[in-house]
């Protein structure tokens, strides 16, 4: 009985389908794990909403991920500061006016080994 839902080979990027006018909002883009999910999904045609705090990088993202892809990817760089709880509430508003429908969301932005206990401006703590 094969226990691997994925098949004997696992999962990989080259098994995924279509994916034509599906949206993706996809936090933290700009480098690593969501950098890597953001180029996969517009390879295989999604539309993607990136999220993120500096829009100059989420820029230099975009333009380098149109150089590897295509100038005709449908990606859009909305920023967003997860730290800050007014940006978040900016940000999804404009993806509301912006796009028709949300297919999927990443939640990957993130910060790792504060090295104190750090507190938003509205009292969360960072982390």
């Amino acid at each position: 009985m094969e226990t691997n839902q994925f098949g004997k080979k696992g999962w990989t990027p080259d098994r995924i389908e279509n994916l034509n006018e599906k949206v993706f909002v996809v936090t933290g883009t700009t480098s690593g794990t969501g950098f890597e999910a953001t180029r996969i999904l517009l390879s295989n045609g999604a539309n993607v909403v990136m999220l993120n705090r500096n829009s100059k990088k989420a820029e230099d993202t975009i333009k380098t991920l149109k150089q590897e892809l295509s100038n005709n990817i449908d990606v859009l760089a909305i920023e967003m500061d997860l730290a800050e709880q007014v940006s978040v509430k900016k940000a999804a508003e404009e993806v509301i006016k912006t796009v028709p429908q949300i297919d999927a969301l990443i939640c990957n932005a993130a910060i790792a080994q504060v090295p104190k206990q750090t507190l938003t401006l509205d009292g969360w703590e960072s982390q």
